[in-house]
C-alpha cells in the first residue's frame, strides 16, 4: 500500500480519537475566515473618514493577533496529537517501514487533516460570515446592509494563513519521527521525566523569577514615560517573570510543602500532591502558556468594557452642543445674535456662552501644546451647571482651584496617552500645582480640542491682558435631526474670519469604531477563553491516560472510589487555580497599565472582568474533573 493509502486509511480510522482536535482546528479557521471576510467585505468600504481608517486598524490588529494565537495553539494542538499518536507511528516500523516512510505517513495524515480542518472551516465560515457581520455591525451602531458578496481574496488570506502555519507544525513532527528512534517513539506517551532535585541553583532561579516578575509589575504602575517601546518591555518582562513562576518558584513552593509531613499526610493529599509537582516540573511551559492566554483573556474584556465607556465619553464629548461656534473676535460670537438665527428653525434645549484666554506656554516642547488655555472656575462652573453635568460639580469644587491650584481638562478627542502625566504646569512664568489632571468631563466639548487649565476667577482677571481672549458659543437644541437648515442659516449670516463652527449632532457618530472594537474585543475575548479551555482540556484529557494506570493500581491495593475522586478533583483545581492566580494578579497590573494610557480607573473593570472569567473556568473545571474520572474508571 501507497504512503498516502496508509496515511487516508489512519485519517478515516482515528477520526474520533482527534475528533476535539479537529473540532478546535476548524474552529479556529472559522473565526479567522470570518475576519477576514469582514475586512475585505462592502460593509467596511461604505464608512467614512474616521470611522473607515480606524475600524481597518482594529481588524487589522485583530487578525494579527488571532495568527499569534493561532500558532501558539496549533503548536500546542499538534504536540499533543503527536504525543498521543507516537505509538502507533512507532509500530509501523515492525511492518518494515523506515523512519522516513513513516514520517511521511505522518506528515501526509496530518495535512490531511490540517487540509480537511481548514476546507470544512472556510465553508461553514462562508455560511456564517453574513450572520457574523450582521451582529458585528449591528452591535457596532453602524446603519450598513450587509451583502451577500463573498470575497476571494479573504478565504484565500485566510487559508494560507492557517496552512502555513499547520505546515510548519507538521513539518516539525516530521523531523522529530526522522531523528528518532522506534523505541523513542513507541515510548513517548509513557515516558516518564524523573523529577529534578530542588538544590540551590533553582532557589536561585526562583528569587531572580519573583525580582523580574516584581519588576515589571512595578514599571507597569508608572508606564507613562513617552516611548512606546517600554510598554512593549513590561510586557515582555512580565512574560519571563511568569515563565519562570512555574519554571522555579512553584517547585520550590511544592518542595516546601512536601517536606511538611502534616500537610502532605492529610487525607489524600500525597496523592494530588505528587501529581500535581510532578506535572509542575513536566509542564511549566505549558502553566506559563495558559495563565498567560488567561491574562490576556481577562485583559481583553476588561480593555473592551473600558473602550466601550471612552466610547461613551467621546461621544458625549462630541455632541454636548449641537453646535459650537469658536473665535477669536468677539464681533463673531455675538450671542444675541446667534440665538436669534438658531430660533427661526429649532428650538434651544440649552446653550454657554464662557470666555477663555490663550497664553504661550514657556515649556512647550510641541507644536500641540505652543498655549496653554485658560478658563475661570466660575464659567467652569456655571458651564457644567447649564450643559447637564451638575453632578459632577460634587467632585470638582472651587477648594480645587484656591491659591495656586489648578483643574486641568483633559483634550477631549485624546484617548490614549504615553506623555508623562502633569502634577504642575507653568502659566506666564508662575509654576501652578494641578489638583485633578486629564479630567474627561464634557465642558466645552470638541468645540475646543485642546487641553483647558481651570484657575480661580481672580488668577483668571490678572491673566486675561496677558493672552489672546477666545469666545465660545455652544447650543443644544430640541430636534438635532433637522438641524442642517439652522447649519446654512448660521453659515450665511455669520461672517467667520477669525473662528469656526462644529456641528456636534454630525461628529458624533465619529467615535463608532470604539463601539466596533469593543464589540471586536468582547467576541476575542470569547475566543481566547475557548483557545485556553480548549488548551487545559486538551492537557487534563492527556494527564489523565498518563495517570489512569496509576490510579487504578490505587484502587487496587483499597483506595476508595471517594478518595480516588477527592484526589482527582485536588489535581484538577490546582491545575486550574495556580495559572488562574497568576493572571488574577497579572491581569490587575495589565489593566492598571491600560488604565494609565487610556487616563481612566480601570479597577471596578477588572473586578467585572475577573468575576466573568472566573465563573466561565469554574464551569470548565467541572468539566474538566467529569472527564478525568471517566478516563480512570473506564475499561
Amino acid at each position: 500500500m501507497s504512503v498516502l493509502g496508509i496515511a487516508y486509511n489512519n485519517f478515516k480510522s482515528n477520526i474520533r480519537t482527534y475528533l476535539a482536535f479537529f473540532i478546535s482546528m476548524v474552529f479556529s479557521v472559522v473565526v479567522l475566515t470570518n475576519f477576514e471576510l469582514l475586512r475585505y467585505g462592502d460593509a467596511i468600504n461604505v464608512l467614512q473618514g474616521e470611522n473607515q481608517k480606524f475600524t481597518l486598524s482594529v481588524l487589522i490588529s485583530v487578525i494579527i493577533i488571532l495568527s499569534v494565537f493561532l500558532f501558539f495553539f496549533i503548536w500546542y494542538a499538534t504536540n499533543i496529537f503527536f504525543k498521543n499518536r507516537s505509538k502507533e507511528i512507532g509500530i509501523l516500523s515492525f511492518m518494515g517501514l523506515d523512519l522516513y516512510t513513516i514520517g511521511k505517513i505522518y506528515f501526509v495524515e496530518n495535512m490531511l487533516i490540517g487540509i480537511s480542518s481548514c476546507i470544512t472551516g472556510i465553508l461553514i465560515g462562508i455560511i456564517t460570515s453574513r450572520f457574523f457581520q450582521v451582529v458585528i455591525i449591528k452591535l457596532s451602531g453602524f446603519d450598513i446592509n450587509v451583502s451577500n458578496g463573498l470575497s476571494i481574496k479573504a478565504i484565500m488570506y485566510a487559508s494560507l494563513i492557517f496552512i502555513s502555519i499547520f505546515m510548519i507544525m507538521t513539518i516539525k513532527g516530521f523531523v522529530t519521527i526522522c531523528r528518532s528512534s522506534v523505541i523513542n517513539l513507541i515510548n513517548t506517551s509513557k515516558k516518564q521525566d524523573k523529577i529534578p532535585k530542588v538544590g540551590i541553583g533553582l532557589y536561585i532561579l526562583a528569587i531572580i523569577s519573583t525580582l523580574v516578575l516584581g519588576c515589571g509589575y512595578y514599571l507597569s504602575m508608572d508606564i507613562r514615560s513617552g516611548n512606546i517601546t517600554s510598554v512593549m518591555a513590561v510586557i515582555v518582562i512580565i512574560i519571563i517573570g511568569t515563565y519562570g513562576l512555574f519554571k522555579s518558584v512553584m517547585p520550590v513552593v511544592f518542595h516546601m510543602i512536601m517536606k511538611n509531613k502534616k500537610v502532605l499526610f492529610n487525607g489524600n493529599n500525597i496523592i494530588a500532591i505528587n501529581n500535581i509537582n510532578y506535572r509542575l516540573n513536566k509542564n511549566y511551559k505549558t502553566y506559563s502558556i495558559i495563565a498567560i492566554i488567561i491574562t490576556t483573556t481577562i485583559s481583553t474584556l476588561g480593555a473592551s468594557v473600558a473602550i466601550k465607556h471612552l466610547q461613551q465619553n467621546a461621544q458625549e464629548q462630541r455632541n454636548v452642543y449641537t453646535v459650537s461656534i469658536v473665535s477669536t473676535d468677539r464681533n463673531e460670537v455675538n450671542r444675541k445674535q446667534i440665538e436669534d438665527i438658531i430660533k427661526d428653525t429649532n428650538n434651544i434645549r440649552y446653550s454657554v456662552n464662557p470666555e477663555l484666554i490663550a497664553l504661550e506656554n514657556p515649556d512647550s516642547k510641541n507644536d500641540y501644546d505652543k498655549l496653554n488655555t485658560i478658563m475661570k472656575y466660575s464659567d467652569f462652573y456655571n458651564t457644567l451647571k447649564v450643559n447637564g453635568n451638575e453632578e459632577e460639580l460634587k467632585e470638582y469644587g472651587e477648594k480645587l482651584v484656591k491659591g495656586n491650584n489648578v483643574i486641568q481638562l483633559k483634550s477631549p478627542q485624546t484617548i490614549v496617552t504615553l506623555a508623562k502625566k502633569e502634577t504642575s504646569v507653568n502659566i506666564d512664568g508662575q509654576v501652578y500645582n494641578i489638583t485633578k489632571g486629564e479630567v474627561k468631563v464634557p465642558v466645552l466639548g470638541t468645540g475646543i480640542n485642546d487641553s483647558i487649565i481651570v484657575v480661580n476667577d481672580n488668577i483668571y482677571s490678572k491673566l486675561k491682558d496677558k493672552g489672546q481672549p477666545i469666545y465660545f458659543y455652544g447650543a443644544k437644541v430640541s430636534d438635532e435631526e433637522n438641524s442642517q437648515k439652522m447649519f446654512d442659516n448660521i453659515e450665511k449670516n455669520l461672517s467667520m474670519q477669525s473662528g469656526y463652527m462644529r456641528n456636534g449632532y454630525k461628529a458624533q457618530n465619529e467615535s463608532q469604531w470604539m463601539k466596533f472594537a469593543y464589540v471586536v474585543l468582547v467576541f476575542l475575548f470569547l475566543v481566547f477563553t475557548l483557545v485556553a479551555g480548549s488548551i487545559i482540556y486538551m492537557k487534563i484529557y492527556s494527564d489523565a491516560y498518563e495517570d489512569r494506570d496509576k490510579y487504578k493500581t490505587l484502587l487496587k491495593i483499597g483506595t476508595t472510589e471517594k478518595e480516588i475522586n477527592k484526589a482527582v478533583f485536588k489535581e484538577v483545581a490546582i491545575f486550574y487555580t495556580l495559572p488562574m492566580l497568576s493572571a488574577t494578579i497579572s491581569s490587575y497590573f495589565a489593566l492598571r497599565l491600560a488604565g494609565n494610557l487610556l487616563m481612566a480607573d480601570l479597577f471596578s473593570i477588572y473586578i467585572l472582568s475577573l468575576v466573568i472569567c472566573l465563573i466561565i473556568f469554574i464551569i470548565y473545571g467541572a468539566v474538566s474533573v467529569n472527564k478525568f474520572k471517566k478516563v480512570i474508571y473506564e475499561n
